[in-house]
């Protein structure tokens, strides 16, 4: 370990783009740089929007970012983890003054259609820029009367194989998860910068020099996982083929066998994903960053780690604190977690009645406070809040923000962003998919997927995102905003409500109980998360209930037949629910079809010869009621085409022997 860790330091050169680069010609060929934006200078590793994640694991003594090319948060936050100890952030931006009024060429995606960059507010800029002005750490200088810049010296990395304490912790609990009790998870948790993934891939490496296993490593993208093979090829050159990297839609179709699954970067993958692998994979390790481009780790930390509480006897839970990258206390990680409030945390209990307000963005700006607190709990409650998320909240156009409050506490918040209105010439090029207008996601996949020409013509008000402070759940926090919600937009003359998430049980049953109607189901998978996207709907106008009575019943009447093909993957447990919307109207089974069903449960028909008669069954079983203990063999073995064995065939026969009445 390097003792002569240093901190770090950030140089901002406002200015004239030419007259910045030339001042920094002479220290760029001194020291190793990264460089994001536009033409890097010969002989600099240059990194664009599309490509920054691909210097992840990497290290440098100079990272300059470009703003000329635009100020994504994502990308800075993300770059400033290569920076090492002692090194220095070089931000290139327009003149200091004059940088609120550029045409950064970020805003444009968060201006919906027909807006443009112009239309987009600049509140997060120049909050970002007061943090800068505040900051001891930073400079600001302007680049037409710089000369040569003079930067503070750098101690020569020392890249030692030396791993700190809270490294050994988790090398020394891996090996305990292969080597002891099964079904008793390890979940690693740090901040940025704590080699978390150096330790793991030290762990694996060790582990295999001392017996022959089988990993399979899963996250949401490979470079995510790049330090941790690299550390193990260093440590273990010949452990290709023993390690596998998987990502997880994959992993979770063909659930291969192995000896130890180790899960990183673990919050980007959603709570409903890592409990099925909690549940099927007896020896796990599941680790993740809390703070970061990666997303949020705290929701992970607050609702998976009670999840574990509940589900296994024992589980180890390590957190890496110490930085092994730069300095203890450094100061612009400091000054990264301000920018971006990494560390919004979670609210303290408070107790009383909730009380509403729709909250003005020039407020919400220019308290920090109220700020922090509205953006902590979205960090709590969302696996994939990001930095960019932070801007989008301040400025993106059409967005609107509700705050449930208890005592002056933040408990509850909803974003939500306006959709539709578009011309019908417009809305005919969309549905023909000529055309692809920015910010209507949800009414523009009604429109190309699942063919109703008409949908973008209407008004909608798109539910983004709801967040409930954990102590406060299950006491109508979250009913009461969505409740808003819909007055607020019945005022304001819109013609839908909707929404659209990655799908689990517990999230459908909760839209469902507050009116929303199933009218789409995307058939591929999230490739991380590995979850549906699913779209609902609440009608408030005449042409919205025209609209959403025809998709649900679609959806409905497609609904069998999709369970076979791009919907064979779902998960079971949300099946009945779709089901259950169509209640009563769902058609009773005909004669034959009772009869047939009759003859299976009895014992006096094959099941592949009842199975027809089976699915319209049990279609109708499930509008009506829940289908018991066997819920889950009867939609995979009935409805998504899973071929039975004998054992299970007996299991059905009984119950649908059960089930009879409901037919």
């Amino acid at each position: 370990m390097n003792d002569k860790r240093q901190t770090r330091s950030c140089l901002t050169l406002a200015g004239d783009r030419e007259c910045a680069l030339a001042s920094l010609r002479a220290v760029l060929a001194s020291r190793s740089c990264l460089w994001f934006g536009e033409a890097a200078p010969d002989g600099v590793r240059g990194l664009g929007r599309h490509d920054y994640l691909d210097a992840l694991g990497s290290e440098c003594d100079l990272l300059v970012y470009d703003a000329h090319a635009g100020l994504y948060p994502d990308v800075l936050a993300a770059l400033l983890g290569t920076l090492r100890g002692g090194g220095v952030l070089i931000l290139l931006c327009p003149s200091w003054t004059k940088w609120p009024s550029f045409d950064d060429p970020a805003l444009a995606g968060l201006a919906p259609w027909p807006l443009r960059s112009a239309d987009v507010g600049r509140r997060f800029l120049q909050r970002f820029q007061d943090q800068l002005t505040a900051s001891p750490i930073v400079r600001i200088l302007d680049v037409d009367r710089t000369g040569t810049l003079l930067l503070p010296p750098v101690e020569a990395s020392v890249d030692s194989p030396e791993l700190n304490e809270d490294q050994h912790q988790v090398v020394e609990a891996l090996l305990k998860v292969v080597t002891g009790h099964a079904w008793r998870p390890l979940v690693v948790t740090a901040d940025r910068g704590r080699g978390k993934s150096t330790a793991l891939g030290t762990g694996l490496a060790r582990l295999l020099r001392e017996r022959s296993c089988r990993v399979a490593v899963l996250a949401p993208t490979r470079p995510a996982v790049e330090a941790l093979f690299a550390r193990l090829h260093r440590d273990l050159p010949d452990a290709v083929g023993e390690v596998c990297y998987w990502r997880p839609a994959d992993f979770l179709v063909e659930a291969p066998a192995c000896d130890l699954l180790v899960i990183d970067e673990a919050a980007a993958l959603g709570v409903p994903l890592l409990q099925i692998l909690a549940k099927r994979y007896k020896r796990i390790v599941f680790s993740t960053t809390v703070q970061g481009y990666e997303g949020s780790g705290r929701g992970f930390v607050q609702c998976f780690l009670t999840w574990l509480k509940q589900w296994f006897r024992t589980f180890r839970h390590l957190e890496l604190s110490v930085p092994v990258r730069w300095a203890p206390g450094d100061s612009l990680e400091i000054l990264a977690n301000r920018l971006f409030l990494l560390d919004a945390g979670i609210p303290s209990s408070v107790q009383g009645v909730p009380c509403y307000r729709w909250l003005e963005r020039d407020v919400l700006a220019g308290d920090e406070r109220l700020l922090r607190q509205v953006f902590g709990l979205l960090v709590s409650a969302h696996y994939r809040t990001r930095p960019s998320d932070l801007r989008q909240l301040l400025d993106a156009p059409g967005v609107s923000v509700l705050v449930a409050e208890c005592a002056g506490q933040v408990v509850g918040v909803l974003l939500a962003a306006v959709e539709g209105g578009l011309d019908a010439a417009l809305a005919d090029a969309v549905c023909s998919g000529r055309r692809r207008p920015r910010g209507h996601p949800l009414l523009q996949s009604l429109a190309t997927h699942g063919g109703w020409c008409q949908a973008p013509v209407l008004r909608l008000l798109r539910i983004m995102r709801i967040a409930v402070d954990e102590q406060h759940r299950r006491a109508g926090i979250g009913s009461g905003l969505l409740a808003r919600a819909r007055e607020h937009a019945v005022v304001e003359g819109f013609d839908l409500l909707g929404t659209r998430y990655g799908v689990s049980p517990g999230l459908l049953r909760f839209w469902q109980h507050n009116g929303y109607r199933v009218v789409r189901i995307g058939h591929r998978v999230d490739p991380a998360s590995a979850a549906h996207s699913i779209q609902m709907l609440v009608p408030l106008s005449p042409g919205g209930q025209a609209l959403c009575d025809a998709a649900c019943a679609r959806f409905l009447d497609d609904l069998p037949w999709r369970l076979l093909s791009g919907l064979g993957g779902l998960d079971t447990e949300v099946v009945p629910g779709l089901f259950r919307q169509a209640g009563g109207d769902w058609p009773a089974p005909d004669t034959q079809t009772l009869a047939d069903v009759r003859h299976f449960a009895l014992g006096l028909r094959d099941f592949e010869d009842a199975l027809p008669s089976l699915r319209r069954g049990l279609c109708a079983w499930l509008a009506r009621e829940d289908a018991g203990e066997n819920g889950v063999l009867l939609v995979r073995c009935v409805l998504q085409g899973c071929r039975p064995t004998r054992e299970q065939v007996a299991m059905l026969r009984r119950s649908f022997a059960l089930g009879m009445r409901l037919l």
